[in-house]
C-alpha cells in the first residue's frame, strides 16, 4: 500500500503510516492504528506503575506489605511470595465471554477479581522496597534493575553496586546521580559517560579519569571544565571544588551547566548503528523513531526502551530480550507475537494479556503461567479457542468500548487509560508526559491525591550542616523537609529520612547531604535526557543563531562547510526552544573526536 497521512483520533494531529508499516500490520493481522505514535505511547505507559509505594496487607497471608497498589483500590493484592505460590489458581477466576458487554469492560472486571502482586521480582534479597528487579541484593527504593546490589533510589541498574540516585547505569561501582552511563567507578554526576573513573560532572565523556566539569572529552585525564591541567594543578583546584560542601556543590552545578550549554553536542546519542532515527541507540539496525534501543535491536519502529535482540516489532514501551513481532506492548520479554499486552515473559501468540508467563495462545487473560488456549482465564480446546477468538474480534468492532470522553476502542486498540490499575500520576506516562490534576481528570483518567502525612519535619533543609563531615549520626533519627515543600509537580514526598547505608555512602564519596526528597531528586536527574519526540532541525555549526549567543562557541578546526553555516539537517530530541547548541554528526566528529 502507498503511504497515508491520517488524523489521530485522540489529539487530531497528523501522522503518516508508511508502506512498510502497512506490511507489518498485515503480517501480524491487525488493523492500522487510529492514534498517533505519541498518543499510543502515552496510553501504554499509563498501564505501568512508576515509583509509588504504599503500605498494605496481603489478602492471603495477612502480612503487612509494601505494594504498588493503593490500599483504597478495588484490587485483590497478594505479597510477592503468596502471588508466586501454588496456594491459589488464577484459572479459578475464569469466566465465559459475554457478547452483551464490550470486551474491555469484561477485562477490567477480571483484573479486579484475579489477585495482583504487591511487588514483582525474581531472586531478590533484602530489597522489600524495590519493584521489578531480578537478582538484586540489599537494594532500597530501586526499580526495574538487574544483578545489582547495595544501591538505593535507582532505576534501570544493570550489574552495578554501591550506586545511588541513578538512572540506566550499567556495570558501575560507586556512582552517584548518574544517567545513561556505563562502566563508571567513583563518578559523581555522570551523564552519558562511559568508562570513566574518579570524576565529577561529566557529559558525553568516554575513557576519562580525574576530570571535573567536562563535556565531550575522550580518553583525557586531569581536565577541569574542559581545560587540560597538570596533575598538581588539578589537585590544587580540586581542593576548592569540595563537593562535601552543599554551597560548593551548588556552585559547581551552576558552572558545569554553563560549560554544558556553551559547548556543542551531537544531535543524538547514536553509536554503532545503521539506518536509525531517535536517541540513545546502540548496536541497532533499521530502527525508526526509537528511544533507548540497545544491543541488537533490528527492524523496529516506535520503541521507547528495548534491547537485547528485539526484532521486527512496533510500539514497544519496554521490552525485548530475544523477542520478535511484538506490537503495542509494555514490559514483555523473551516472547513472540505478543500484541496489546502488559508484562510477562517467554510467551507466544498472546493478545490483550497482563502478566503472561511461559504461555501461548491467550486472549484477555491475566496472571496465567504455563497455560494455552485460554480466554478470560478460562480453558478451551484449540478449536474452541480459535473459533471464539475470531468471534470476539468481530464483536469488539461491533460493540466497541466507549470511554468517558466518547473515544471508541475496537480490536486493534490498546487498553483504555481509564481502565488502568493505576492513577495517571502513578505511572510512567506521568513521568514523561506530565499533566496537572485538572488536565488528567478532564481526560477521564484517575488521579491519586497524596496520602496524608502523619510525620512532622524535625530538620529543615536550610538548617542542615553545610558539609558532610559535620553531619552527626543523629541525622538518621530526623525527618528532613524537602526544599520543594510539596509545591512542585514531581510527586514530592515533602520530607524524607536518611538510611544508615545512604549516610555512609555520602561520607565515603564526600557528597553533601541532599536537600530534596528522592522523588524530586529523581525528577532533577531525568532532566538530563530529552523527551520521546523528534524535531527536524538544521545543524547549528556557524549558524547565525549559535553565533549570536553570548560567549559563542568557536570551532577549533575548519569543517567541510568552511566559513558557511553547515547545511546538514537531522531529526533530534532537542526542540527548537531548548538552549543547547546542536551539531550534526559530521561537525561533532570533526570538532571533538
Amino acid at each position: 500500500m502507498k503511504p497515508e497521512i491520517r488524523s489521530c483520533e485522540n489529539c487530531d494531529s497528523q501522522f503518516t503510516i508508511e508502506s512498510d508499516d502497512f506490511a507489518f500490520y498485515e503480517k501480524i493481522d491487525v488493523p492500522p492504528p487510529t492514534w498517533c505514535p505519541e498518543c499510543r505511547n502515552i496510553r501504554r505507559m499509563a498501564w505501568r506503575e512508576e515509583r509509588s509505594l504504599y503500605r498494605g496487607t496481603c489478602k492471603l497471608c495477612k502480612k503487612s506489605i509494601i505494594s504498588i497498589h493503593s490500599p483504597d483500590g478495588p484490587f485483590t493484592v497478594y505479597c510477592r511470595e503468596c502471588w508466586k505460590s501454588d496456594k491459589w489458581d488464577p484459572m479459578d477466576y475464569g469466566r465465559d465471554y459475554d457478547f452483551n458487554q464490550p470486551f474491555f469492560s469484561q477485562y477490567r472486571k477480571l483484573m479486579e477479581a484475579v489477585p495482583r502482586p504487591a511487588l514483582t521480582g525474581i531472586n531478590v534479597i533484602n530489597s522489600d522496597f524495590s519493584h521489578g528487579c531480578e537478582s538484586c541484593k540489599n537494594c532500597y527504593f530501586t526499580f526495574y534493575s538487574w544483578h545489582s546490589q547495595d544501591s538505593q533510589y535507582c532505576y534501570g541498574l544493570l550489574l552495578s553496586r554501591d550506586t545511588y540516585d541513578s538512572y540506566a547505569v550499567d556495570n558501575s561501582d560507586h556512582a552517584y546521580e548518574s544517567l545513561h552511563s556505563n562502566r563508571l567507578y567513583k563518578v559523581r554526576f555522570g551523564y552519558f559517560a562511559d568508562d570513566c573513573l574518579d570524576s565529577s560532572f561529566l557529559f558525553d565523556c568516554v575513557g576519562c579519569s580525574d576530570c571535573f566539569g567536562c563535556v565531550n572529552l575522550r580518553k583525557q585525564k586531569y581536565c577541569m571544565f574542559n581545560e587540560k591541567l597538570s596533575k598538581d594543578e588539578y589537585r590544587e583546584q580540586m581542593a576548592y571544588w569540595d563537593l562535601g560542601s552543599y554551597a560548593r556543590l551548588q556552585e559547581a552545578k551552576e558552572k558545569f551547566r554553563s560549560i554544558y550549554l556553551s559547548t556543542p553536542r551531537r544531535f543524538a546519542h547514536i553509536r554503532n548503528s545503521q539506518n536509525v532515527t531517535g536517541d540513545i541507540i546502540r548496536d541497532a539496525k533499521n530502527c525508526q523513531t526509537c528511544f533507548t534501543a540497545l544491543d541488537g535491536v533490528q527492524n523496529c519502529k516506535y520503541v521507547y526502551t528495548g534491547g537485547l535482540n528485539l526484532k521486527d516489532s512496533y510500539d514497544v514501551s519496554a521490552g525485548g530480550d530475544m523477542s520478535e513481532l511484538l506490537y503495542e506492548i509494555y514490559g514483555v520479554t523473551q516472547s513472540q507475537r505478543c500484541l496489546f499486552s502488559v508484562g510477562g515473559t517467554n510467551s507466544i501468540d498472546t493478545l490483550y494479556c497482563d502478566w503472561a508467563y511461559n504461555s501461548s495462545n491467550l486472549f484477555g487473560c491475566t496472571s496465567l503461567k504455563h497455560k494455552r488456549y485460554c480466554i478470560l482465564n478460562k480453558q478451551y480446546s484449540r478449536d474452541e479457542y480459535e473459533k471464539l477468538v475470531a468471534k470476539i474480534r468481530r464483536h469488539m468492532n461491533e460493540m466497541p468500548y466507549v470511554d468517558q470522553k466518547g473515544r471508541e476502542y475496537k480490536f486493534g486498540e490498546f487498553f483504555p487509560v481509564e481502565l488502568s490499575a493505576y492513577a495517571y500520576n502513578e505511572t510512567f506516562s506521568f513521568i514523561w508526559y506530565p499533566k496537572t490534576k485538572e488536565e488528567t481528570l478532564k481526560e477521564g483518567w484517575k488521579w491519586q491525591d497524596p496520602q496524608e502525612r502523619s510525620y512532622q519535619v524535625t530538620a529543615r533543609p536550610e538548617d542542615l550542616p553545610d558539609h558532610i563531615r559535620d553531619v552527626a549520626d543523629s541525622i538518621l533519627k530526623e525527618t528532613v523537609g524537602c526544599m520543594h515543600f510539596g509545591k512542585c509537580n514531581e510527586q514530592c514526598a515533602t520530607a524524607f529520612r536518611l538510611t544508615t547505608e545512604e549516610l555512609a555512602f555520602y561520607r565515603k564519596m564526600n557528597i553533601a547531604l541532599p536537600r530534596l526528597c528522592p522523588n524530586c531528586r529523581y525528577a532533577e536527574l531525568r532532566r538530563w535526557r530529552n523527551s520521546f519526540h523528534l524535531w527536524k532541525r538544521k545543524c547549528m555549526c556557524l549558524s547565525s543563531e549559535a553565533l549570536a549567543k553570548e560567549d559563542a562557541y568557536k570551532n577549533t578546526i575548519s569543517h567541510f562547510h568552511a566559513t558557511d553555516p553547515c547545511p546538514n539537517e537531522f531529526e533530534t530530541t532537542y526542540s527548537h526552544d531548548k538552549p543547547e547548541i546542536v551539531y550534526c554528526d559530521q561537525c561533532y566528529k570533526a570538532e571533538f573526536l
